[in-house]
């Protein structure tokens, strides 16, 4: 984890220490994650006492996983579905069944190099 985020992770267990601990335990805790945070701002690496900070505090560990999870969950998601690319248009020749896929559409439909009937736009969407 960098060390902007799980400073921010203990900014948001800070927020929630008194739902999170026993009113007993809430104010060394936040004394100590208080410190860590502006030590962690000051450019200190406090990345192994947060850890084992964490670890004395079962249910702040907890709750640091599913933050972090919910963190991690943000961002781009994929587009809903399948992907698949489009299908260009479909030319047959209706006397011999030639069969032309229309791929640059700035170029004119030719006709059949088999018997130069003009080739039919197949409308049924299937090639064969």
């Amino acid at each position: 984890m960098e060390d902007a985020a799980m400073i921010e992770l203990a900014v948001r267990l800070l927020a929630e220490l008194p739902t999170l601990l026993n009113p007993g335990e809430v104010a060394a805790a936040a004394e100590e994650l208080s410190a860590l945070i502006q030590r962690g701002r000051g450019g200190e690496p406090v990345d192994e006492e947060f850890l084992g900070f964490l670890s004395r505090h079962p249910s702040l560990r907890g709750r640091a996983a599913e933050l972090a999870d919910s963190e991690s969950s943000r961002g781009v998601q994929p587009p809903p579905g399948p992907g698949r690319a489009p299908m260009p248009p479909r030319y047959v020749c209706p006397q011999d069944g030639y069969e032309w896929f229309h791929l640059d559409l700035a170029k004119p439909v030719p006709t059949c190099p088999n018997d130069g009937a003009p080739l039919v736009r197949d409308e049924s969407g299937t090639s064969a």
